[in-house]
């Protein structure tokens, strides 16, 4: 199975909005989870164009924005158990 690719954006903008809390989501999932995943930082995810709200991340390529870790853990707890079906 090919790991679930979770992209968080460190932007200035991104971190000051609430994405330095999003860089605590690998200590909030379980070692199993933690196997299914592979999370990584963009300088910038190119989303900041006035009309979409800070902080964004993107799961598999799909972008997210807005969010906080609670509800990012969330989407990527139920993408790990569509992936596991």
């Amino acid at each position: 199975m090919e790991k679930i690719k979770v992209k968080l954006c460190a932007g200035t903008m991104c971190y000051v909005m609430g994405g330095a809390q999003l860089m605590e989501i690998n200590d909030l999932l379980s070692d199993e989870e933690k196997s299914f995943v592979e999370i990584s930082l963009s300088p910038c995810l190119q989303r900041c164009n006035g009309e979409e709200r800070p902080p964004f991340a993107e799961i598999n390529g799909k972008p997210l924005q807005g969010v906080n870790k609670e509800t990012l853990l969330q989407i990527i707890k139920e993408e790990i158990k569509n992936a596991v079906r």
